[in-house]
C-alpha cells in the first residue's frame, strides 16, 4: 500500500494518534505522534473500521517537540513521550484520560465520568524509576528494541534512579544472560536482581513505617510520587474505622492505614509479598492489621472480607483487572466507599460497572503520573453509595 500523508488529530489510548484519510476512515498510529503533527505512514493492519500505520517520517513536527535526550530514545520504545516538555506531556495524558473514562464506560455510565479530574505530577520527570527490567547479555545491562527481540546494550538508562543507574553494570557483570528484575532501596541504596532473597527497606515518610520487599516482588517504581498516592488514599477514608486492602501486595496502602490508626484487614494472593507486609507490620508495632494469606477467588478469602464488615475497601488489582472476583461485595451493608486503583482505567471502568449497577457512583477522580516520559499513568476513583 502507498505510504499516507496524515495529520495527527490528537492522542487516544495507548499513547496512540489519530488520523483521517480526507475519505473520513480514521488512521490509528504507534506511539510516537503527536497532535499537529504532519507525516508519513504506511499500513500494518487494515479493518473494517479502521486502518492501523506506523509513522515513516515526520514532515512537519509539533513545535513543542525537540530531540530525544537518549540515543537510544528511537531504538527502545521505552520512552516515547521523552521527546515532549514534561508540562505538555502531563496535559495530554490528563486530556486523554478524561475521554477514555467516558469511552469506557460506555453511553449508559457515561455520565458518571468525572468533570474534573485532579492531576498529580511527577516530582522527577527523569531519574525517577526505582525498580526495572534489563536484558543480561555478555555480563552487560541491555534493552530490547522496539518492535523485535533484539538487545539493545543501555549502560545507563535515564528513567533509572541514580543508584540503580550507577550500580546496574557492576550488577550485570556477575549474572548469567537472561532477564532480571533490579531494584533498589530509597533509604540506603542498596540495589538487588530479583535472584536475591534479601529485603529492601521502602519507607512510606508520612506514616513512620517501611515496606520490606524482595527485589522481585511488585513496588511502585516512581517512589516519590508513591509516598503523594498513599497520603491521598488515605486522605479519603480518614473517618472509616475498618478498612480493607483486597490487593495489598507488600502493604504500600494496608500498612500506612494501620500506622494511621485504622482496623485493617489485608488481602494477598503473592506469599512472598504477605511475608514482607507482615515482617514490617511487626517491626512497626503494628498491632490492627490482619493479613491474610490468599486467592480473592476463594470462598475462604470472602468469608474473612464480610466477617471483617468494612467500611472502604481499596482494590489495587493487576492490569488485567479485577474481572468478576468482586461483584459479590458491591451490596456488602457496611460498606460505604470504595477507593479503586488504575493503571489500565480500561478494564477498571468494565469492573467498575457492576458496582455502578449497585448503586455506587464516582465521587472524585485523580492521576497520578508515574510514569513520565511514557504514555502510562496511574488512576484512582473514589466511589460512594448514591
Amino acid at each position: 500500500m502507498q505510504e499516507l500523508e496524515l495529520t495527527v488529530e490528537r492522542l487516544i489510548w495507548r499513547g496512540r494518534g489519530l488520523a483521517r484519510l480526507e475519505s473520513g476512515q480514521v488512521v490509528i498510529l504507534e506511539p510516537g505522534v503527536f497532535p499537529g503533527e504532519r507525516i508519513l505512514a504506511e499500513a500494518t493492519k487494515i479493518t473494517r473500521d479502521h486502518i492501523q500505520a506506523r509513522c515513516t517520517r515526520i514532515l512537519e513536527q509539533a513545535e513543542y517537540r525537540f530531540e530525544h535526550p537518549c540515543p537510544l530514545g528511537d531504538l527502545c520504545g521505552g520512552c516515547r513521550f521523552g521527546v515532549l516538555p514534561y508540562q505538555v506531556q502531563v496535559h495530554e495524558k490528563h486530556r486523554v484520560l478524561h475521554a477514555e473514562i467516558r469511552r469506557a464506560l460506555g453511553r449508559k455510565w457515561s455520565r458518571q465520568a468525572p468533570d474534573a479530574i485532579q492531576v498529580f505530577s511527577s516530582p522527577e520527570n527523569w531519574g525517577y524509576r526505582w525498580r526495572g527490567q534489563t536484558e543480561v547479555m555478555h555480563g552487560r545491562p541491555h534493552v530490547k528494541s522496539l518492535g523485535s527481540q533484539e538487545n539493545l546494550h543501555c549502560p545507563s538508562c535515564l528513567l533509572h534512579a541514580a543508584p540503580l543507574a550507577r550500580t546496574l553494570p557492576g550488577i550485570c557483570r556477575d549474572l548469567s544472560p537472561g532477564r532480571y528484575i533490579v531494584a533498589a532501596s530509597p533509604l540506603d541504596h542498596r540495589v538487588l536482581p530479583h535472584t536475591s532473597r534479601e529485603w529492601l527497606e521502602l519507607p512510606l515518610k508520612n506514616f513512620e513505617v517501611s515496606l520490606l520487599v524482595r527485589p522481585g516482588s511488585f513496588f511502585q517504581a516512581n517512589w516519590r510520587l508513591n509516598q503523594d498516592l498513599v497520603k491521598y488514599v488515605h486522605t479519603r477514608l480518614a473517618h472509616l474505622e475498618n478498612v480493607a486492602d483486597l490487593y495489598a501486595g507488600a502493604g504500600n496502602f494496608a500498612l500506612a492505614c494501620a500506622a494511621g490508626g485504622h482496623k485493617v484487614l489485608a488481602l494477598e494472593s503473592d506469599t512472598g509479598a504477605a511475608k514482607g507486609a507482615m515482617l514490617a507490620a511487626k517491626r512497626g508495632g503494628l498491632q490492627n492489621i490482619r493479613i491474610h494469606t490468599g486467592d480473592l477467588r476463594s470462598m475462604e478469602a470472602m468469608r474473612a472480607v464480610q466477617k471483617f464488615s468494612p467500611q472502604c475497601l481499596i482494590l489495587d488489582p493487576p492490569r488485567s483487572g479485577a474481572g468478576r472476583n468482586l461483584q459479590s461485595l458491591a451490596g456488602m451493608d457496611s460498606l460505604q466507599r470504595l477507593v479503586w486503583i488504575s493503571c489500565d482505567v480500561v478494564n477498571t471502568c468494565r469492573d467498575l460497572k457492576p458496582f455502578m449497577e449497585a448503586g455506587w457512583r464516582i465521587h472524585e477522580t485523580a492521576m497520578f503520573d508515574m510514569f513520565p516520559q511514557t504514555w502510562h499513568m496511574e488512576v484512582v476513583f473514589v466511589l460512594e453509595k448514591s
